[in-house]
């Protein structure tokens, strides 16, 4: 999958407004280079893959010097690490203001798992390689997995349960939130995306969401297969 313009243009949006975010709670300033190298590197990672990306590949991608890149990160994955750390904290920052939005549990499953399959199909396929490097216990991207599903968990537990009454277990969500996992990297299976994939992982996940959480109430034609 090609990176055009405007797929760059959107990825350089969210990298700064995550970046200035930071920038703004320790009281400093966000640097374009750096900024530059982690937009860039994204390209290169998809790619190439992690084993056969070097620095070089992502000075050239970025345009910056050695001394430039040493200067923000220590090693191509402390670079994988804070792209999956934008991705995080942008995911996190979206599904709060659906929580703030939605006014009932049916809107919360519909506009999440919405939010969810558009920023990962914004980030394309270099969003395989941090999924599958942050389910392994031993990597840096690990405990920031588990720091993203503990608060997305907790946040809709919270709300489900000041909607509905009812006290869900924050495991139930956690499991919902592996299932997307697994989701995010079928529709972008052998690095192609598919959006009958994607649509039908959507209309799946919600029919699940619903059957969990809403029980007797839930649309049933949602996991019904679809002819062909």
């Amino acid at each position: 999958m090609q990176r055009g313009p405007d797929d760059l243009d959107a990825i350089r949006q969210v990298v700064n407004q995550v970046l200035e975010a930071h920038a703004e709670e320790e009281g400093g300033q966000r640097s374009q280079a750096r900024a530059e190298i982690l937009i860039h590197s994204m390209h290169v990672f998809a790619q190439r893959g992690l084993a056969r990306t070097t620095v070089q590949h992502l000075l050239d991608a970025a345009k910056v010097s050695r001394r430039t890149f040493y200067k923000y990160f220590r090693n191509k994955m402390d670079v994988l690490e804070h792209i999956y750390r934008i991705f995080i904290d942008n995911m996190l920052l979206h599904f709060h203001q659906e929580m703030r939005q939605a006014r009932s549990v049916r809107a919360i499953i519909h506009n999440t798992t919405k939010v969810y399959f558009d920023y990962h199909l914004s980030m394309g396929p270099v969003i395989n390689l941090m999924m599958e490097e942050a389910r392994s216990s031993g990597s840096a991207l690990a405990p920031h997995r588990e720091r993203a599903q503990r608060i997305a968990a907790q946040v809709v537990t919270a709300e489900i349960g000041r909607l509905t009454g009812r006290q869900l277990d924050p495991l139930v969500l956690r499991t919902m939130l592996w299932i997307l996992e697994n989701y995010s990297l079928y529709i972008f299976e052998n690095g192609s995306f598919s959006a009958e994939r994607l649509e039908e992982c959507q209309r799946v996940m919600i029919g699940i969401a619903e059957a969990v959480v809403l029980g007797g109430e839930a649309s049933p034609e949602l996991l019904e297969a679809r002819p062909g």
